[in-house]
């Protein structure tokens, strides 16, 4: 993170925030620095001995870290870029806002960049050892989905799961299906997702759904973020082959994904045999239950 901004910002983040707590910055032309700490945002603000004053972004700022982000050819990466992000080192992923530029019907790029979110992964070894054994006992693997709201512990929840099915509970030939480089953080990465876990980057989780399971053999797949119809065919797909799927998708509670559509029918046919449910309520990656196929609870914490 510290080649990716001015050396100013850097040096007031680290003597202001702990990195481990923070989960995005985010940056808007002409507005405020806001960062997403321990769940919360705060504005970042230049304080003395008699006020305080946000701190303001600008076109500078903004320039710099697309300069450093794309390693100085943004033309380079125009193939994230049209996607609006720019995928980093370690998990690190930027989301672009700007103007979309289209030539007879496509998008050719996005120009005049007017927000970055810098989202910072974190890998926190043991955040799903409590509910561990709800997806795996004696190498028996349920089919899983996790639900929260955004930005609230999901990939860092399921990045924990890989580490445990690997390292802990001896399960081989895990698969994970980083579609955007979020869960395991692309090449080279520092990010330990266990021993035994493939990792297949940057394509739609419908081509790595289908070729992988005939090229790489995976008990089980892990994903991230499923919200499309080719992804729940996917996932029904797999599912029906013998092949486990542990995936995440955005949701508030039970009711909420039901209600999404596309969804309904996997989950009233019961596909998925475990689904969490995580939230904020007390800092990211809050446990609030975990349920079985007919949605009955087998596990919620903040009741005892």
């Amino acid at each position: 993170m510290q080649k990716l901004f001015p050396k100013w910002l850097f040096d007031y983040i680290v003597n202001n925030y702990i990195i481990d707590y923070i989960y995005e910055i985010r940056i808007r032309l002409n507005k405020p620095i806001i960062v997403n700490y321990r769940g919360n945002y705060e504005v970042l603000s230049e304080k003395n001995n008699y006020n305080s004053k946000p701190i303001i972004s600008n076109n500078e700022l903004i320039n710099y870290i697309m300069t450093v982000a794309t390693k100085q050819s943004i033309y380079a990466y125009n193939d994230e870029i049209k996607h609006c992000y720019i995928q980093g080192e370690n998990g690190i992923r930027i989301g672009i806002c700007g103007t979309v530029v289209y030539n007879n019907g496509k998008i050719l790029t996005i120009k005049n960049i007017t927000s970055l979110n810098v989202r910072i992964a974190h890998q926190v070894i043991n955040c799903s050892k409590s509910i561990i054994d709800f997806i795996c006992f004696n190498k028996c693997i349920k089919n899983t989905l996790i639900l929260s709201p955004p930005a609230q512990g999901k990939t860092t929840f399921i990045r924990d799961i890989a580490y445990q099915l690997s390292n802990y509970k001896g399960i081989n030939n895990i698969l994970i299906i980083d579609e955007r480089f979020e869960i395991a953080g692309g090449y080279l990465s520092d990010i330990n997702v266990g021993k035994t876990t493939d990792i297949i980057s940057g394509c739609e989780k419908s081509y790595a759904f289908y070729d992988t399971i005939k090229t790489m053999s995976p008990s089980v797949i892990i994903t991230d973020e499923i919200s499309s119809e080719s992804d729940i065919e996917s996932i029904k797909q797999t599912i029906r082959s013998g092949v486990k799927v542990i995936a995440t998708t955005h949701a508030e509670s039970i009711s909420d994904v039901k209600s999404k559509k596309y969804f309904d029918v996997m989950l009233n046919l019961k596909y998925f045999d475990r689904i969490i449910v995580l939230s904020g309520r007390n800092g990211v990656g809050t446990i609030e239950g975990v349920f079985d196929e007919n949605f009955r609870a087998l596990y919620v914490p903040y009741l005892k």
